[in-house]
């Protein structure tokens, strides 16, 4: 809802300007070199009021010299500072981001907690000259978000800027529209076209003159002032004279006669005067008026069109008292006519309006739509000046950081965590202790805690919202929503060029409306190759004091990541391994003073220790000197001995395992992996590439051998027949090729080998047939999706028989030649939820089929079965169809002891040996 007031004013106005955008038109300020200077000027009558806007400008070196109490000392004389800021760091950019950062450091010191009447302008100039619009560009970013951080409702402007269209274009393209409050330009011939440049690059935004020389005659600084804005400036600078006293007067009367919400109007002006510029105020319609008249004539009538114009005053020019002008006349069509003494001179003259409701035809209110979308880009600058500020404050902390590792695998999950001191120091790569090690809730007892390898994504190229020369992300504002309490803004972010072999994020950041800080980020990692499949993060920050303890939402507070959730998928020997993450950060003592005493501390010990590097993390280990280095070796192999007893009613006795597991993540350093397991009876060989002369595909072989016999018993009408008894020997070999089909999906390609062998058992009659020895090659596809807990899985394979004559009892109804070919699918589904202590509940479902199956290639439930039923041994009960749910959960007695149970129910089918729907059921602890 607009007045009609404000509405008339856009009518009289000619057009849009720049100047629209600050409380006054024109604007003006004076550049000086010592600002100190300026104050008793300031003070000489006539003094600057509560409703006056005067910019003082001046130029601060980011070398530590540059007096912040320069700020208050302007402010106090009644002026606005506008403070020039001078970068010296020299191109390229790229390589010397120390010194910009130094320089950054102290624009922060210099305007921090300014306030909100504050200009600052950055200036470039690079020591051996030249600039780039690229480089400019970011070091425009780097410099706004310091000054909205340090000063959140301080202006920035970037300039001054040769009026060069073509720079100019090219400097926008680098996307700074939205870290700029204002743009300056240096006077020179091609203002006028790179005024209208910016206008259509960044309409409606304010831009500053940069300097133009202080005339012989201070009043012509009115005229000059007046007719800049009528070019489209919204502020014009005079440079301080080198020569003579600072005369201030003219530019206080500016300020004084010409604030508040002022528009040119062309058609205002008054005829008669060799120049004049009008200025219609919206609050009151009242008219402001610059003339210039002419040098020869002594008596001047300036002509006012506008009918609704009446007591014309004029303010002197030396005092700033107003005279009211007594030689005013109508004339035939309305207008106001008023006479003025003195020849070439300048005044100000000013002039009332009849009140609004004596116009003619015109409604006091109208209704106006106007709702201002904020674009993602100011939230983003917001972002990052917020987080530039704290990153300033914040110099290091100290925090416990507790990792938990959850491992799926199909056989299993099992949980490892890593407990110790974190330490953060601002600039430098993050140490972390390994203190206190769990694996699945049971604590490890041994001092020296064990060392995996440690398998992480590639480091992204860059972060979404980081401020780059190059720009490797496009952002798009969703909308708002409300997350952990906050009302947010939710931008999502994806790169612009994703592509194998650069990494990057995909995902969405949300923003806290009010403080601008961030709430929650989510983020997929695009780009990976190698055995890291996906990698999926989601972040929660929370708002701490210096102590650690919880704080309000607020600016003075440190909102920090403390909680990570997310989930890696590994390709480990080509097998899909799902692993969830959840990291949290306690205990968190931000700047204190006993930091750096330790991590000495740490440092000295004999603990495991890792560090946040270029390549991810590293082990520190310690040198011969007895420092900790960065272990730039990456250890990728572990030996581990193994022993054990194996039992299963399928086998004659127990059978000692006693043996080693050879692992290596990069074999001979060409990033193959190897795993070898040998236990007298077991052997098992598998080597894959997880990334396929550097593509997605992963390709591997394995080989298993097991050299034992297991009796497979025949479970019909439901009684176990002895005389059909017969004793195996399974041997395979497998080659496979996957690929990731999205995040979270992989595909699974299977070429297997199988050879089975066969003999009767003792019990078999000795009328019984063996099956013959046999090769079965086997062509399998499968599908994999596996997120926050979920595993979803399907699978079909075609699988041949090499040799299948006729086996059994003689006339055995059951065997069919056709059989020696045949196929089975199936389809899975499991979810596991992660409790507290170590505690896991997973609930799991699956369907069996298959084609053409007889009892040898028939779905098996024991330990080496397809699947599994707590007390069922291998090669009692086979099914041509099954559907089962199993349960499963894992809890802890103190740190010590581990207790597992499953629950496990399958209704199989065969109608070979009189399965219909039977309930196989178990249970294991």
């Amino acid at each position: 809802m607009l007045s009609g007031p404000i509405v008339l004013a856009a009518m009289f106005a000619s057009g849009a300007t720049s100047a629209a955008s600050l409380p006054c038109a024109p604007c003006a300020g004076v550049l000086v070199n010592d600002p100190t200077v300026v104050g008793a000027e300031l003070a000489r009558p006539p003094v600057l009021d509560d409703e006056s806007l005067l910019f003082v400008a001046w130029t601060a070196p980011l070398d530590g010299t540059a007096d912040p109490s320069t700020l208050g000392s302007i402010r106090a004389a009644g002026a606005e500072p506008w403070v020039r800021v001078v970068f010296r760091s020299p191109r390229p950019i790229g390589d010397h981001l120390e010194q910009l950062e130094d320089e950054l450091r102290e624009l922060a010191d210099l305007i921090r907690d300014a306030g909100g009447d504050l200009h600052v302008e950055a200036v470039w100039l690079p020591a051996g000259g030249g600039t780039d619009p690229q480089e400019h560009a970011f070091i425009l970013k780097r410099a706004a978000v310091t000054v909205t951080g340090a000063a959140p409702d301080a202006n920035f402007v970037g300039g001054p800027f040769e009026p060069d269209p073509d720079y100019l274009t090219a400097l926008y393209q680098e996307e700074v529209a939205a870290y700029l409050d204002g743009i300056a330009l240096a006077p020179g011939p091609r203002l006028s076209t790179a005024v209208t440049t910016l206008s259509e690059l960044d309409p409606g935004k304010p831009i500053a003159l940069d300097a133009v020389p202080w005339p012989a005659d201070p009043a012509s600084t009115l005229v000059k002032a007046a007719e800049m804005t009528a070019a489209g400036i919204s502020v014009t600078f005079f440079e301080q004279p080198r020569s003579r006293m600072l005369d201030l007067t003219p530019l206080k009367i500016l300020a004084r006669e010409f604030y508040g919400d002022l528009t040119l109007s062309e058609g205002a002006a008054p005829r008669g005067a060799r120049s004049a510029w009008a200025f219609v105020r919206g609050s009151d319609l009242g008219l402001r008026a610059i003339v210039e008249t002419t040098q020869e004539i002594r008596r001047t009538e300036l002509l006012f069109e506008d009918r609704t114009l009446r007591s014309p005053r004029r303010v002197d020019l030396f005092t700033g008292e107003t005279t009211t002008l007594g030689d005013v006349r109508r004339t035939s069509q309305g207008g106001l006519a008023v006479a003025v003494d003195g020849p070439g001179q300048i005044m100000v003259l000013g002039l009332e309006r009849r009140p609004i409701e004596e116009l003619d035809g015109f409604d006091e209110r109208i209704d106006v739509s106007d709702t201002r979308q904020i674009p993602v880009e100011e939230i983003l600058r917001r972002l990052q000046a917020f987080e530039d500020d704290q990153d300033r404050r914040l110099d290091h902390y100290q925090a416990v950081n507790t990792l938990q590792l959850r491992f799926q695998a199909e056989q299993g999950s099992v949980e490892v965590s890593y407990r110790g001191d974190f330490f953060y120091s601002r600039g430098e790569p993050f140490d972390w202790v390994w203190k206190d090690f769990f694996f699945s809730g049971i604590k490890w007892r041994s001092k020296r805690l064990p060392e995996v390898p440690l398998i992480q994504p590639e480091k992204v190229a860059s972060l979404p919202v980081e401020i780059r020369l190059t720009k490797d992300y496009n952002y798009r504002l969703r909308g708002t929503a409300t997350i952990d309490g906050r009302d947010c803004w939710v931008i999502d972010f994806r790169p612009i060029d994703p592509r194998p072999g650069r990494s990057l994020y995909q995902g969405t950041v949300w923003v806290d409306r009010e403080i601008f800080s961030r709430v929650r980020s989510r983020a997929i990692q695009v780009g990976l190759e190698g055995e890291v499949l996906s990698n999926e993060e989601t972040v929660i920050f929370r708002p701490v004091d210096e102590h650690g303890s919880p704080a309000a939402w607020s600016r003075d507070s440190f909102i920090l990541p403390l909680t990570l959730v997310g989930q890696q998928t590994l390709s480990v020997l080509s097998i899909t391994l799902p692993v969830e993450r959840e990291i949290n950060l306690t205990e968190v003592r931000i700047n204190g003073t006993d930091f750096a005493k330790n991590r000495e501390i740490a440092l000295a010990s004999d603990a495991t220790m890792v560090r946040d590097t270029d390549d991810g993390l590293q082990y520190l280990r310690k040198d011969t000197s007895g420092q900790r280095v960065v272990d730039e070796e990456r250890d990728t192999n572990r030996l581990f001995l193994l022993g054990g007893v194996f039992w299963d009613e399928s086998v004659d006795y127990p059978l000692p395992l006693a043996g080693a597991n050879y692992l290596d993540f990069d074999f001979k350093d060409t990033g193959s992996q190897l795993n070898v397991f040998f236990a007298g009876a077991l052997l098992n060989v598998a080597m894959s590439d997880p990334s396929l002369f550097g593509s997605r595909w992963n390709a591997g072989a394995s080989l298993l051998g097991i050299f034992f016999k297991r009796t497979d018993e025949l479970y019909r009408d439901g009684v176990v027949v002895p005389e059909e008894e017969v004793r195996s020997r399974t041997s395979s070999g497998s080659f496979f090729v996957g690929r990731p089909l999205a995040t979270f999906l992989k595909l699974d390609l299977t070429y297997r080998l199988r050879y089975d062998s066969y003999s009767a058992s003792d019990e078999a009659s000795v009328d019984f047939v063996v099956p013959q020895d046999t090769f079965t090659h086997t062509f399998e596809t499968g599908l994999t999706y596996a997120r926050e807990g979920y595993r979803i899985g399907l699978s079909g394979s075609f699988n041949s028989r090499s040799d299948w004559e006729i086996w059994g009892l003689p006339e055995n109804p059951e065997y069919d030649p056709d059989q020696q070919d045949f196929t089975l699918w199936r389809a899975t589904f499991a979810k596991t939820w992660w409790l507290p202590k170590f505690r896991n509940i997973t609930v799991s479902a699956e369907h069996l089929d298959g084609e053409n199956l007889d009892r040898f290639s028939g779905y098996d439930f024991g330990i080496f079965g397809d699947s599994t039923v707590a007390g069922y041994q291998s090669g009692l009960v086979r099914a041509h169809r099954a559907n089962g749910l199993h349960l499963s959960a894992g809890i802890n007695y103190l740190d010590r002891i581990r207790f597992d149970a499953e629950i496990d129910a399958v209704w199989a089918s065969n109608e070979t040996t009189g399965l219909d729907n039977e309930l196989l059921a178990g249970i294991g602890v």
